[in-house]
């Protein structure tokens, strides 16, 4: 039997651990900020998603002194101001970076930009004979998070290997089912961002993880129609995803209570992880739905987290 003192030092050293990975961990934050869409981005990397022909306007916040500059090497850019400047897309479908730097210092920040193929160019429900099926109409409560896509990434090997963020390739949130090449995925700037903040106080909190592992991110409304989810489900319009700690590799949620279990009590933790950030005004933009799902014969423990713009919790 183990004594008070052993478990003491026990519990020391599972803290100490924590605090450690914590300090080792990198959120992968710039030296400077970026403002694009209705996005505000700290991080060194970010994926962005553009109709073909669309412009984008980048602009670094006041707050951040000296002199940057933007390289491309494909579409047309044009400076709006000392610390802006509009990009326009290529009329073409496929993965565009574009890097601000600030000028005489090592400082940058990658947007890595996919022009998507419009979703006009459907026929039957297929694009480029991948099936995606119809979306739902009419919109839930009209939000604009609901509305149908206008188009949808191409995933070759090269935007599957693309980094959305400092921690995220694109790759983590392909649609499940069977299909492709090509295939065509979905996901939004913001769903991202959420995720890259809640990995970072994960780690704080001393569950080390270098990413977390998407058990489902994107799904066509053909394949959830197949699972048989509700219809207007978040993961439709690529803000959502089903996530756990995975960093022994084992496709299992992490024993992150350490009672030798992968169970409901770790994905609980998540959940309670990602609850109390709600509380915060930062958070506000995050705002969305989040629910805790224990292990079963299907699948092992696992937090859904998503980006509907209203609070949901189940």
């Amino acid at each position: 039997m183990r004594s008070p003192g052993f478990a003491f030092l026990c519990l020391v050293a599972m803290l100490l651990h924590g605090i450690a990975f914590a300090q080792a961990f990198d959120p992968g934050k710039a030296a400077f900020s970026v403002r694009y869409k209705e996005e505000h981005s700290p991080f060194r990397v970010n994926g962005v998603f553009l109709m073909p022909g669309e412009s984008l306007k980048l602009e670094v916040p006041g707050q951040h002194r000296g002199s940057f500059g933007l390289e491309h090497c494909h579409g047309t850019a044009a400076r709006v101001s000392d610390k802006a400047w509009t990009w326009r897309a290529p009329d073409s479908a496929g993965l565009y970076p574009l890097q601000l730097h600030r000028q005489g210092t090592p400082d940058t920040v990658l947007f890595n930009a996919f022009v998507m193929v419009p979703a006009s160019e459907m026929n039957g429900g297929k694009l480029q004979g991948y099936r995606i099926g119809k979306y739902p109409e009419p919109r839930l409560k009209g939000l604009a998070f609901y509305r149908p896509p206008e188009g949808f990434v191409r995933m070759d090997s090269a935007a599957a290997e693309a980094l959305v963020s400092p921690h995220f390739r694109l790759g983590q949130f392909k649609c499940k089912q069977a299909g492709g090449p090509p295939a065509f995925v979905l996901l939004k700037e913001r769903l991202v961002l959420k995720l890259e903040l809640v990995l970072e106080k994960a780690n704080a909190a001393g569950y080390a993880s270098s990413t977390f592992h998407v058990m489902s991110g994107y799904r066509t409304p053909y394949y959830n129609r197949s699972l048989g989810n509700v219809r207007q489900s978040a993961h439709l319009y690529g803000g959502a995803a089903d996530i756990f700690i995975d960093a022994d590799g084992d496709g299992m949620m992490d024993d992150l209570n350490r009672d030798g279990k992968s169970d409901g009590g770790d994905s609980g933790l998540l959940f309670e992880l990602v609850d109390a950030m709600s509380v915060n005004e930062f958070y506000i933009p995050y705002l969305g739905g989040i629910g805790k799902y224990s292990r079963n014969a299907s699948h092992g423990p696992f937090v859904h987290v998503d980006v509907r713009g209203f609070r949901a919790v189940w």
